[in-house]
């Protein structure tokens, strides 16, 4: 009887301790840790004041750093056939990956984007990106719930002379 007593009360104290662990910590949280929780969203834009570096021959970094201090960029590549003018460049691709190129300016590659809008006049532009392939891309619409990595290799491609503006990657991380 005594041995049934005391597991019933133990039984009864841990119960207790599960229930003011989450009273205390919230729903999903345990302490100021949150459980399951959705990766952190963002944006940047790359417009006329954003940095533009030539670091190989034809070869662009085109960069920002982000209100937390981290420098985010795209590539402007092979200027054999200038397609793209962006600020004072000319080059035929606009790459959304570069490592190589953006470690010359000290910046880094978007490791997942979620979405993107680029606002652009003078022609029709492609996007392809993987799985994501968008054929004819319309200047300054928004593109989200995509899910692109630099593996999917994601560019813009023209055929035509065009002037972009801006561009803004939604990503996460």
């Amino acid at each position: 009887m005594k041995k049934t007593a005391i597991i019933a009360s133990l039984a009864v104290l841990a119960s207790a301790a599960v229930l003011a662990t989450f009273a205390l910590g919230g729903a999903g949280k345990f302490g100021n840790v949150q459980v399951n929780a959705d990766p952190v969203k963002y944006s940047v834009t790359f417009d006329k004041d954003s940095n533009i570096e030539e670091v190989d021959d034809g070869v662009y970094a085109i960069y920002e750093t982000t209100p937390r201090g981290a420098k985010v960029g795209v590539v402007g590549f092979d200027n054999s056939e200038a397609y793209f003018t962006f600020k004072s460049a000319s080059f035929m691709f606009i790459q959304l990956y570069g490592d190589h190129e953006l470690k010359e300016v000290g910046a880094f590659e978007f490791s997942a984007i979620t979405g993107f809008a680029i606002s652009f006049s003078g022609g029709s532009v492609s996007f392809d990106g993987g799985d994501t392939r968008i054929d004819s891309v319309v200047s300054e619409q928004e593109y989200k719930g995509l899910s692109i990595t630099p593996r999917d290799y994601p560019e813009f491609i023209t055929t035509h002379s065009i002037t972009v503006s801006s561009l803004t990657i939604w990503y996460t991380c």
